[in-house]
């Protein structure tokens, strides 16, 4: 064999090895067990909602899933976690808008890109959050409270969870749209701000559904709306902010799988299907909708284009609201 056709016999073994690369990699992913990564402690919303979707997906991939918390700094922790991960599909993470939808315009000189060291798989659902009212106060609706509150002689004060947490963010949203003089009020988390709403030591709350559902259906706290688009089957009763007369206030506390950047086309797709799988299948729909969320997956491009849509939107709150983190 001579040189030249050595070297033509050797790109083609090449190129035969490369167009047999995808499937052979799609049939023996996955072949050990994958982690999850989780940016909140254990026994959290986001915790459980990680723990029921990947209890399922072990199924679906016929391999163990392995959910390790990595709590602190907002998510960022374990999101400059799964940024240096290899991109193989053994380390698959749950990114939430606190993690990629309002970190990323709200802190600066984060050590990871949100974007471009991320692969976006799918959406799994999404939170909507409730405007709660302590059930003294003198209104039934959205509209009437907006009322009443530029009616006070004093600003009106709102409980978060924390400085630059989603339901803080909804609330200087809901001033930008309203023009309702608020004064924002952070706690250590929602139980001891959703203990003073019903306490009467503050006003109103922009809270995630899971965390306020139990005093809302105790009587305890009354939803004036929810900032979905659509109502919720939770609480079918109660109006979205659309159609209580805020055509922008739609807010949703979205959650969704990521991976590193540089994954795989065939293990992408892989880890898609499983996930899609997982989400609508009936015992796994009903055990989430229990938790208040609602179901929407998607495509990985139209997950990183929703995404980068948040980001614009929330830049915009955070820039006229001076929101700062904790």
């Amino acid at each position: 064999m001579n040189k030249r056709t050595f070297v033509q016999a050797a790109l083609a073994a090449m190129a035969t090895g490369l167009l047999a690369g995808g499937p052979a990699q799609a049939q023996s992913y996955p072949s050990k067990p994958i982690k999850f990564i989780v940016g909140f402690p254990p026994g959290g919303s986001t915790d459980l909602v990680t723990r029921i979707v990947a209890a399922q997906m072990a199924e679906e991939l016929k391999q163990p899933i392995v959910v390790e918390n990595k709590p602190g700094a907002g998510g960022n922790i374990a999101s400059q976690f799964v940024a240096g991960s290899a991109p193989d599909g053994y380390t698959i993470f749950l990114g939430t808008l606190a993690t990629h939808g309002i970190n990323p315009v709200l802190q600066k000189n984060l050590p990871f890109d949100h974007i471009k060291d991320f692969t976006m798989i799918s959406q799994i659902g999404y939170y909507t959050n409730l405007v709660l009212v302590n059930p003294a106060t003198p209104v039934k609706t959205l509209g009437e409270w907006i009322g009443y509150a530029k009616k006070m002689s004093r600003p009106l004060n709102f409980g978060s969870p924390g400085s630059g947490t989603s339901p803080h963010l909804t609330g200087e949203y809901f001033k930008i749209l309203t023009g309702v003089d608020l004064v924002h009020v952070p706690y250590k988390g929602s139980g001891p701000a959703l203990t003073d709403l019903v306490g009467g030591q503050i006003d109103v709350m922009f809270d995630n559904l899971p965390s306020a559902l139990g005093l809302v259906q105790a009587g305890k706290l009354r939803p004036l709306a929810i900032t979905s688009r659509e109502r919720v089957k939770q609480l079918p009763d109660v109006p979205t902010a659309v159609e209580s007369g805020l055509p922008e206030m739609v807010v949703d506390a979205w959650v969704g799988v990521m991976a590193p950047a540089g994954l795989p086309k065939p293990v992408l797709d892989s880890l898609h299907k499983a996930i899609v799988a997982s989400v609508h299948a009936p015992q796994v729909r009903s055990k989430l909708e229990e938790r208040g969320v609602t179901i929407r997956t998607s495509q990985p491009d139209e997950f990183l284009a929703y995404v980068k849509s948040e980001n614009e939107k929330w830049a915009k709150v955070v820039k006229i609201s001076g929101a700062q983190p904790n």
